[in-house]
């Protein structure tokens, strides 16, 4: 008799993973890194982005869609954008609960323990570029209360540049073939080699940041930054549910914003548009209320149209933090998050005003959280020092990579 080992369907899962987590005012997005591949942490059932929306209807706030599903039928039952506000003398009051900024992450933190120790023994997490150092040290001490394994912390702007200096330092090596590549949102300019600068766009419910990088052979440093709570992503799309709401009224004389479940559902619809808009697709929203419904087809163009004014603002302020930087020549490239790739016509704003050698592009959904997951790595090998890394990430590049660059001169940082 020949004797064999079954595998135990209970076996312990490989621990030896790498986990970036990316945390906005919008949601948070992990993914798990192991053996060169990466696969995006599930937080609720077929979702890969967890909502930073509690819902305050029970003893125990819910996050993720529960609160996302009623943020626009019943808002005071909300409590959202509250990352930004730690800190801050602020309360959402539910009929059964009150939060704080503090309580409010703290459960966050809670909920979010499970899935990302199932998956490994540590993490990293990057967060936006606008907290103050007083609010990134409360979002460390309150992940410790809640038991997680954090590693490190950085600013998402410059891990993402740490992660993707190759590319800025030998652009030719890195992109050779870029037939294959979706994630450019327009043809790419002819790059040059060597250190540069680069403008990295974000945008989350709290604000629409931009923050200027310079991409040196031994380091990434910021040299200037911003932050517009008045052009929020929520106010994206209030701009784009008041312009909605009008061509339903003009099409069948009624308005959705009457009935808070045709708000909310065409609210909800919204993230799907975009996407279609964003791949130059028409999109069809549909409007129920309770005695009536019309389907609203829309054409990219008319998106566009919708936010021209918040475009035309944000170009503004962004072109006001690239000045600040006092930069030598123009920025090698313009990157926009997934996020702020979605915002219509900012993408075809930054291109249609950046200089001719200014690559504008989209990043991929997971970049911050791979650059993240990247930091836990070199956290692990301790090469970074253990402290929030907010100003400056040194870089590790092939001798090869170094060899190409050119030389020119270099900012220095304010």
């Amino acid at each position: 008799m020949i004797w064999t080992r079954k595998s135990s369907p209970d076996a312990p899962a490989d621990r030896n993973k790498l986990l970036g987590l990316d945390l906005t005012a919008s949601r948070a997005r992990a993914v798990a890194v192991t053996g060169g591949h990466s696969r995006a942490i599930e937080w609720e059932t077929g979702r890969h982005d967890l909502m930073m929306f509690l819902g305050l209807e029970r003893r125990t706030p819910e996050l993720g869609r529960n609160g996302y599903a009623i943020c626009r039928k019943h808002p005071h039952l909300v409590c959202t954008n509250f990352l930004p506000c730690l800190g801050l003398a602020r309360e959402w009051r539910g009929s059964r609960l009150t939060l704080s900024p503090e309580t409010a992450l703290a459960a966050t933190f809670e909920a979010m323990r499970a899935p990302i120790v199932a998956e490994a023994d540590g993490f990293a997490m990057v967060l936006p570029s606008y907290l103050t150092a007083t609010q990134v040290k409360t979002v460390n001490e309150l992940a410790t209360k809640a038991k997680l394994p954090l590693r490190g912390t950085a600013i998402m702007p410059l891990a993402i540049a740490a992660h993707r200096a190759a590319s800025v330092l030998n652009p030719k090596a890195e992109s050779k073939d870029i037939s294959h590549r979706p994630d450019w949102v327009v043809p790419i300019r002819t790059a040059e080699a060597g250190p540069g600068a680069v403008v990295m766009i974000d945008v989350d419910e709290y604000a629409l940041s931009a923050t200027t990088i310079f991409v040196d052979r031994g380091e990434v440093r910021i040299l200037s930054a911003g932050a517009w709570p008045r052009i929020s992503l929520k106010v994206w799309k209030d701009r784009l549910i008041d312009s909605l709401s009008d061509r339903c009224v003009r099409l069948c004389r009624r308005d959705p914003r009457d009935s808070a479940d045709a708000e909310q559902s065409m609210y909800e619809q919204l993230d799907a548009a975009l996407d279609a808009m964003r791949a130059a697709q028409p999109a069809t929203l549909t409007v129920r209320a309770e005695k009536w419904y019309q389907d609203i087809v829309q054409q990219p163009a008319e998106f566009d149209g919708y936010c021209a004014s918040l475009a035309t603002l944000a170009w503004d302020n962004i072109r006001e933090v690239i000045g600040t930087a006092n930069l030598p020549l123009p920025p090698r490239a313009v990157w926009l998050t997934d996020a702020a790739a979605k915002l219509p016509g900012l993408a075809a704003m930054l291109y249609q005003n950046s200089a001719e050698q200014t690559e504008v592009a989209m990043l991929p959904i997971d970049a911050a959280t791979e650059a993240a997951a990247a930091l836990h790595a070199r956290w692990l090998a301790a090469t970074l020092p253990r402290t929030h890394l907010d100003r400056a990430i040194p870089i590790d590049l092939p001798t090869e990579t170094i060899a190409k660059t050119t030389k020119r001169s270099v900012p220095s940082a304010k």
